[in-house]
């Protein structure tokens, strides 16, 4: 039986982005019709005071526009080319921040300057054969009310209190249903072996769909295994 899934996201984020390989790898294996919608932090987070933001790095209000910037380039593309570019697209952004070498330094700072360092995105678009003027569309301000009323959407099918990945089941808009469950995550720190990949899915399944179920969590994690972080993947680094 199909899978309708519906996953939010941030190309700015490290955890997103392991989460989403990861759902990619089981998309070979079972049967997923997967949606993929923009979340931004910036949004998300804009209630949050700049000042606070800053606290736990000086980069992530930077890093966090350069997540709108990309997703701004993801609405203009949805909107003159269908939803179906949207998947590919996310691949070639996310490429473009977390597939790079990583930097000099090896502490979180300087992986965090190279998180919110602006990016010419053509390429990516390039990649998956789309205009590349569509790049401009990371400076134009007017794309942000659909991505705050789509940040919205995807918050609010969780209650609340979240961020990105989310995962949610048997979206709403099908048939005329309510839709199915959501959740925030699972955050993870690298993609899982293929021997682990299925059974993570099936646990993640499973707890969606148990009636009630709401909430397993523990904050303290370690920073995403990705090339561009793989200096602190694993170590003393942890991420809140």
């Amino acid at each position: 039986m199909t899978t309708r899934l519906e996953f939010f996201f941030d190309p700015i984020c490290p955890f997103c982005w392991v989460t989403s390989r990861w759902v990619v790898q089981v998309s070979a294996h079972r049967d997923l019709d997967i949606t993929w919608r923009p979340l931004s932090l910036a949004i998300l987070n804009e209630e949050t005071s700049y000042e606070e933001r800053k606290q736990a790095s000086p980069e992530y209000p930077d890093g966090h526009l350069r997540g709108l910037e990309m997703l701004r380039v993801v609405h203009a593309a949805r909107e003159a080319h269908g939803p179906d570019v949207v998947g590919d697209l996310y691949t070639a952004l996310g490429e473009l921040v977390w597939d790079q070498e990583a930097p000099a330094g090896d502490d979180f700072d300087a992986v965090m300057h190279e998180m919110a360092r602006r990016r010419d995105l053509r390429p990516a678009l390039e990649r998956v054969g789309l205009p590349t003027d569509l790049a401009d569309a990371a400076s134009d301000s007017s794309h942000d009310e659909a991505l705050r009323a789509e940040t919205q959407e995807a918050a609010e099918r969780c209650g609340g209190g979240v961020g990105t990945p989310i995962l949610s089941f048997d979206p709403p808009g099908h048939g005329g249903e309510q839709g199915g469950p959501a959740l925030f995550g699972p955050v993870i720190d690298a993609v899982p072996s293929d021997d682990d990949a299925l059974p993570l899915w099936d646990a993640v399944v499973t707890l969606a769909r148990w009636r009630g179920f709401a909430e397993l969590k523990r904050t303290v994690r370690s920073f995403p295994e990705t090339p561009l972080s793989a200096k602190l993947a694993r170590t003393d680094t942890y991420v809140r």
